[in-house]
C-alpha cells in the first residue's frame, strides 16, 4: 500500500487549492514544502486582483487562510525538500533531504519559482549585505537611504513602490525600453515623488566591501556609477525543477509541460502553478491550476479503484 494517496510538492496557492480539493475527497494527501506553506504569497504586501477582495488582501493573510483551510479538510503537511522522484513499476517515489521518501499513487508539482540572479560581479558576495529579494521582508534595513530595485516588471515596480515609503530614494533599473508593469502601477510609480526610473539600462556590477556602497550601469555605449545603499533585484522568474532533470519534460524556460487537464507526459506526473508551460504566473491561475490537477488526479485514482 501507498503511504499516500497524493504527494503534493510546494505549498504555495497551486498547491494548497490541489490539496484542498483531494482531502475533501477523502484522499490521503501528503503536501511537501521545503518552506512555511504558503509560498512567495507570504511576501506580498497587497494583493489587489485576487477576486472577493475589493480593498485587497495582504498575501500573508491570504497564505495563512488558505493553509488553514487546506488543514482543515485533512491535508498533511512537512516541511521538507524534495531531492528527486523514482518511478518504480506500480508505485512513485518521492525522495526528500536527508534520507526521507514517500510512495504515493500520484505528484503533484507545484513548487513555483524563485527570483531570477542577474549573475553580475558582487551580487553573491553582497547577498544580505545590502542585496535583497523582498521588500516586505527587508525593506525595513534601508529607511532614509538610497535603494536601487532591478525589474520593471509587475513585481519590481510593486516592491518599488513598497521601498519608496521607506527610503529616502528609489531608482528603478529596467533594461527594456520601457516598463511592462501593468498600467495602474506604472501610474503610481509615475506619481510616487521619490522615485527615478532608468530604462535600456543594465547593472553590470555591485560594489562594496562589507556592504553595499554603488551599483555599475551600462546605458547603451554610456557607462555610469551610480551610489545607493541597498539592490533589490526582481528581473524575472525561474522555476523550481532542477530537481527533476531529465525525467519529464520541459519547455526553454524550465516548466515543465502540461496538456490541458495540467498533466505531463509522465504517468501520474501532474504539474500546476508557476511551474507549468504557459503560466500567466498569477495567483488566481495557481489557484485554478491546482484545482485543475486535483480533479484529474482524482479521476485517475478512481478509475485505479
Amino acid at each position: 500500500m501507498f503511504d499516500w494517496d497524493v504527494v503534493i510538492i510546494g505549498g504555495g496557492p497551486a498547491g494548497l487549492t490541489a490539496g484542498l480539493y483531494l482531502s475533501r475527497g477523502r484522499r490521503r494527501v501528503l503536501l511537501l514544502d521545503k518552506d512555511a506553506p504558503g509560498g512567495y504569497l507570504r511576501n506580498i504586501e497587497l494583493i489587489e486582483n485576487y477576486p472577493g477582495y475589493p480593498d485587497g488582501i495582504s498575501g500573508a493573510q491570504l497564505a495563512t487562510q488558505m493553509v488553514a483551510q487546506a488543514q482543515k479538510f485533512g491535508v498533511q503537511m512537512q516541511t521538507a525538500e524534495v531531492t528527486g522522484i523514482e518511478f518504480f513499476s506500480g508505485t512513485r517515489y518521492v525522495a526528500c533531504a536527508g534520507g526521507q521518501g514517500f510512495t504515493t499513487n500520484a505528484i503533484i508539482v507545484a513548487g513555483g519559482s524563485k527570483n531570477k540572479k542577474l549573475g553580475v560581479p558582487g551580487e553573491a558576495e553582497l547577498a544580505g549585505k545590502g542585496v535583497f529579494e523582498c521588500a516586505l521582508c527587508d525593506g525595513g534595513h534601508f529607511a532614509g537611504q538610497v535603494v536601487a530595485v532591478c525589474g520593471g516588471g509587475d513585481a519590481g515596480v510593486t516592491e518599488a513602490l513598497y521601498m519608496s515609503r521607506i527610503a529616502a530614494k528609489v531608482i528603478v533599473i529596467e533594461a527594456m525600453p520601457k516598463l511592462t508593469a501593468t498600467a495602474i502601477l506604472q501610474e503610481r510609480i509615475a506619481a510616487a515623488p521619490n522615485i527615478t526610473v532608468r530604462l535600456g539600462s543594465n547593472v553590470t556590477a555591485i560594489l562594496g566591501k562589507d556592504k553595499v556602497e554603488a551599483v555599475k550601469l551600462a546605458t547603451g555605449s554610456k557607462k555610469e556609477t551610480l551610489k545607493v545603499e541597498g539592490v533589490l533585484v526582481h528581473i524575472g522568474l525561474e522555476p523550481n525543477t532542477g530537481y527533476l532533470a531529465d525525467l519529464v519534460p520541459v519547455n526553454q524556460q524550465g516548466q515543465i509541460i502540461v496538456n490541458r487537464i495540467m498533466e505531463s507526459e509522465v504517468p501520474y506526473l501532474f504539474a500546476a502553478g508557476d511551474i507549468r508551460s504557459n503560466s500567466p504566473r498569477q495567483v488566481v491561475a495557481a489557484v485554478a491550476d491546482g484545482a485543475v490537477a486535483a480533479i484529474n488526479a482524482e479521476k485517475l485514482l478512481q478509475n485505479e479503484g
